[in-house]
C-alpha cells in the first residue's frame, strides 16, 4: 500500500511523459505498482494509522541545527547524536539525512526552474476595511501567479473554507485558460496538515481535488518566504497600490467578495 503523496508523484511523473520503468525507479516502488495505479485511475482510499513516534524525533532540531552549520554527513551526525544517548541506529539518521539534503536540492529546483506551464505559486493574502461605524471586516485575497508568464489572478472572498478555496482555483484555471503542472504553497490548512518524520503531509480532500484537475500541489519549507517570491511580491502590490482608498461596498458590488 503506498501513500497519497507516493500515488500523486506517480500521476505527476506520467504528465510529464516519465516511463512507467523511470517512475519506479525514482519513486524506490515496484513497475506493477505504477502500472496497476496508472490503469486504475482512481485515487487512493483514505487510511489514519497511527504510527509510532521515530526515536530520531527528539533530534530532529538538533540535526536541523547541524546541517545548517555545514553539510555534515550522516556518519559525523551520527556520531555527535550518540554522545547525546540516541538510542537509535545510523540507518534512521541516514534516511533522515538524506531527506533534508534532497529537500535543499529540490528547493533550489523550485525556486529557478519556471519553463512555461511547469508551475504557479499560490497564496492568501488578508486585507481589512473599517466601516463608518468603525465595524473591522476581513477579507482574504486568493493569489495565485504563473511562474514562467507572471500571469496574475486574484479574487477576493469573505472566507478561506475548503469549499472557497478550491472554488478559487477552479476560477483561475478558467481565467488563466490552463492547469499548471505544479503548483507551490506555504503550510496553509487546506493543503498541508503537518509533517511526519521530515516529509510532508497534505490535506486529503485537497490532494483529490489536485488529482481531478491534474496539478501536483507543493509544499514549501517552514520559515522559506523567499521560495514564493512571485506570489509574495504582488500581495504587497495589490496591498499598496490597490487595496488602498477601496470600501467594502465597492467590492460587494463588483461581486468579488462571495460568503
Amino acid at each position: 500500500m503506498i501513500s497519497s503523496e507516493v500515488f500523486m508523484d506517480i500521476y505527476h511523473f506520467h504528465r510529464r511523459g516519465c516511463s512507467i520503468r523511470k517512475i519506479a525507479k525514482t519513486l524506490g516502488v515496484h513497475r506493477k505498482t505504477v502500472k496497476r495505479h496508472l490503469e486504475s485511475n482512481s485515487f487512493l482510499k483514505y487510511k489514519t494509522n497511527k504510527r509510532k513516534e521515530s526515536t530520531l524525533a527528539p533530534y530532529y532540531q538538533t540535526i536541523h541545527g547541524f546541517l545548517e552549520e555545514d553539510d555534515y554527513q550522516a556518519t559525523w551526525i551520527f556520531d555527535r547524536l550518540k554522545k547525546m544517548d540516541y538510542p537509535g541506529g545510523y540507518y534512521t539518521v541516514k534516511q533522515y539525512v538524506s531527506k533534508l539534503k534532497e529537500q535543499k536540492t529540490r528547493l533550489a529546483y523550485l525556486r529557478f526552474e519556471t519553463e512555461p506551464g511547469l508551475q504557479a505559486q499560490c497564496d492568501w493574502g488578508d486585507f481589512q476595511v473599517v466601516d463608518a461605524d468603525g465595524k473591522t471586516t476581513t477579507f482574504y485575497a486568493f493569489v495565485i501567479v504563473l511562474g514562467f508568464s507572471r500571469a496574475m489572478y486574484v479574487e477576493f472572498v469573505r472566507h478561506c473554507r475548503m469549499d472557497i478555496f478550491m472554488d478559487c482555483h477552479i476560477h483561475a484555471f478558467k481565467y488563466l485558460q490552463g492547469t499548471p503542472a505544479e503548483v507551490l504553497y506555504d503550510n496553509m490548512k487546506n493543503v498541508v496538515i503537518g509533517r511526519q518524520e521530515g516529509k510532508v503531509v497534505f490535506n486529503h480532500e485537497f490532494l483529490h481535488f489536485s488529482h481531478h484537475y491534474g496539478f501536483q500541489p507543493m509544499a514549501a519549507p517552514p520559515y522559506s518566504p523567499w521560495i514564493k517570491g512571485k506570489v509574495e511580491r504582488p500581495i504587497n502590490f495589490i496591498r499598496e497600490r490597490f487595496w488602498r482608498g477601496y470600501h467594502e461596498s465597492h467590492l460587494l458590488r463588483l461581486g468579488q467578495a462571495p460568503s
